[in-house]
């Protein structure tokens, strides 16, 4: 069974809209906020979701579609996006089980199916279903929506500026010190994200769950970046792969959780020369380098300035970070799986 809300004190803090009123059926809402000085850059990330379009069991599943129990009777496509009548892209996320926090795009619904695009690495095997486990047993998803700009940043000053990245195992780009793959920029005149090549609406476009993101504030004043959704009720999981033999991958990270989380105790899955690289977003500038590396030595993680264990280094809701994966002789995948602590039993 999905998990009801057994929230601490230190996420009612920041927390204000959650209510007691919450069910097992609707997550409680959350507020995160980040302040980007004038003139200066930010590395964020989404530390909430968009409320889900549907929570149920799943009945079947084959290959890559999945069959939900009982009778949601959604119309044909109605999860794909269809500008302007669907401005939504969709995925689901698997709620329970072995598997738990697994996201996969919607390509195509029916009345109770869903078939889903998997990134590089991910499958369904090891999920549950009705049919197979009975319905005791049967993991539970959610179908929500992909954050986007006009959604995430509805309205920052004019001429703010977006930078995407690609994750390595969605056929990302292989290496480090990597370039955006999508830049945009905020026009208030239209009120509209455009994409700064083709100065085309890039309002709906899917940003990518688990990615962070760099923002910069072109402004005189300070911006504050407010993150409101729905609080995170399912394990967080990402895959950190590299993409070619005996090629560092750098992987940008952000942890889905309202609440300071130790990187200690996130289950982060580390192996010997991997670094992270932290960012002062509260720092005046642009183009700003790392205020703290830290390097694993295969047993603990180590500020590579002073070589000493960090073991307060925490990440902050909505602050993003690099990951740098170092290499390994083939091309690999690590699944970082961890529950947050306000869900811990």
């Amino acid at each position: 069974m999905k998990r009801n809300l057994a929230i601490t004190a230190a996420l009612f803090a920041l927390v204000g809209a959650a209510s007691a009123q919450n069910t097992a059926t609707t997550d409680p809402v959350g507020f995160v906020s980040v302040t980007v000085p004038a003139q200066s850059d930010a590395v964020l990330a989404v530390p909430l979701n968009r409320s889900a379009a549907f929570k149920g069991k799943i009945q079947t599943i084959s290959g890559n579609v999945i069959t939900v129990a009982g009778t949601p009777a959604w119309t044909a496509n109605q999860f794909v996006q269809a500008i302007p009548t669907q401005n939504d892209t969709f995925a689901i996320q698997i709620a329970t089980g072995s598997k738990e926090g697994l996201i996969a795009k919607v390509t195509a619904n029916t009345v109770d199916t869903l078939t889903v695009q998997f990134d590089a690495g991910d499958d369904l095997s090891g999920v549950k279903s009705v049919d197979i486990d009975g319905i005791l047993n049967a993991d539970e998803i959610d179908v929500m929506p992909y954050w986007t700009p006009s959604t995430l940043i509805a309205s920052p000053p004019n001429g703010s500026e977006l930078f995407a990245f690609s994750l390595p195992g969605s056929n990302g780009p292989i290496g480090t010190n990597l370039s955006p793959s999508s830049l945009m920029v905020y026009d208030a005149g239209s009120g509209a994200w455009l994409d700064q090549i083709s100065e085309e609406s890039v309002a709906h476009v899917a940003l990518k769950f688990g990615s962070a993101f760099g923002f910069r504030n072109n402004s005189g004043a300070g911006f504050v970046y407010s993150c409101v959704g729905s609080v995170p009720m399912s394990k967080y999981r990402a895959l950190l792969a590299t993409l070619a033999g005996n090629t560092d991958q750098d992987i940008r990270i952000g942890y889905a959780s309202p609440v300071p989380e130790l990187l200690s105790a996130v289950n982060f899955p580390a192996a010997s020369g991997d670094q992270i690289f932290a960012y002062d977003n509260a720092a005046v500038g642009k183009n700003k380098s790392p205020s703290q590396i830290l390097v694993y030595d295969g047993a603990s993680w180590l500020d590579s300035t002073t070589e000493e264990p960090v073991p307060t280094f925490t990440f902050q809701p909505g602050f993003g970070y690099v990951f740098r994966k170092f290499r390994t002789s083939n091309a690999s995948v690590a699944v970082w799986s961890d529950l947050q602590s306000y869900l811990a039993p």
